[in-house]
């Protein structure tokens, strides 16, 4: 016992264990002869200074992988964000938490949300108002992440799982039954911080569902007027109607993908051009899948044989106002083009591919 003590308090440095001491107090004073005060002031400074986490190979947490594959097989969801806290000890047992919030798909929009507690890989099945996990999330302000919380406080409404995870060498219950955790500070505090980050990554998402919702429907009225207006052109100028794709991608600063194809001795030579029309650097892949082997791949594309054909992908980065062309030569028979396939950004922000 004595030998463990000794190796705990080692780990502190010569320098961290200077910092600790009061400044107006002699290092080598005997800790008896300390007033309350000086007491006080030691006690104040040991919560002041970080110290190396104490050691995690005795715990066994879930792991965010492990966490995000759970929720997306028990629900249908449109959104998942997970966190895992520093290790943190309370009364000289380390412990860890584990945060994971799903959000939409086919959660139920008003009702209280779903909470899912774990203590040690174990679900915490009864006694939920008495845990500690429950009041941590009853205080957080879910207004201020976009969730309803009609009184105020308590447990917030909307379409959202939420799973705790608490592994510690010893988790305080609050009874034999071990149904629920007990509200000890250090713990409580870890919980809040976890909930509070997957909340801001929600609230994150949320913002920008809410943009790309008024992108949608900026585009849907411009691809109603801006074929209007160029039929009217047209009639009126005698001309061909032109592709309002390049017009819409430049008002609404959207990356821009569209294809050229000519005929030549039963070869069809394609050109897909990329245009990044937005002021930011767009990074993505962009997926070809023919029915037939390309010749003259430029630049080089890595190809993945599919059961009826071939996925040609290139991975691109073009800076805003920049354009990049891809080509490749096929057999003329019997091909049909698909629409060129944009994998790493969304929908919204694409014009000419899906």
């Amino acid at each position: 016992f004595f030998f463990k003590q000794k190796t705990a308090y080692e780990i502190l440095s010569g320098l961290v264990g200077s910092e600790m001491c009061i400044r107006d107090r002699d290092p080598e004073e005997a800790p008896t002869s300390l007033d309350h005060e000086a007491a006080s002031r030691l006690h104040c400074a040991f919560k002041q200074i970080k110290v190396k986490s104490p050691p995690v190979d005795c715990l066994s947490p879930i792991g965010e992988e492990l966490i995000k594959a759970g929720l997306e097989k028990e629900y249908r969801l449109d959104y998942i964000a997970t966190t895992v806290r520093p290790v943190s000890v309370y009364s000289g047992n380390p412990f860890l938490v584990e945060v994971g919030l799903g959000y939409g798909g086919e959660l139920e929009k008003e009702g209280r949300i779903e909470l899912l507690r774990f203590a040690n890989r174990v679900p915490l099945v009864y006694q939920q108002g008495a845990c500690a996990v429950t009041h941590a999330v009853e205080s957080v302000s879910w207004k201020n992440y976009s969730l309803g919380q009609p009184t105020g406080s308590g447990v917030p409404v909307g379409p959202v799982v939420l799973l705790v995870h608490i592994a510690s060498t010893n988790i305080p219950f609050t009874s034999e039954s071990k149904d629920a955790v007990a509200d000890m500070p250090e713990i409580w505090a870890e919980i809040d911080l976890g909930l509070k980050e997957v909340a801001r990554k929600l609230r994150r998402y949320m913002v920008r569902q809410s943009v790309l919702s008024e992108r949608r429907e900026k585009e849907e009225i411009i691809r109603k007027i801006l074929p209007r207006i160029a039929q009217k052109l047209s009639d009126v100028l005698e001309k061909e109607l032109p592709d309002i794709g390049p017009v819409v991608a430049k008002i609404m600063g959207n990356l821009l993908v569209f294809r050229k194809v000519d005929r030549n001795n039963g070869q069809l030579n394609v050109k897909i051009q990329v245009e990044n029309h937005s002021e930011q650097l767009r990074s993505f892949k962009l997926h070809e899948v023919l029915a037939v082997q390309a010749d003259s791949v430029s630049p080089a594309a890595k190809i993945i044989p599919m059961g009826d054909g071939y996925d040609y992908h290139w991975k691109l980065s073009i800076g805003p106002g920049q354009a990049t062309t891809l080509s490749y030569s096929i057999t003329a028979e019997g091909v049909s083009l698909k629409e060129p396939v944009i994998e790493g950004l969304d929908a919204e922000i694409v014009t000419g591919a899906r």
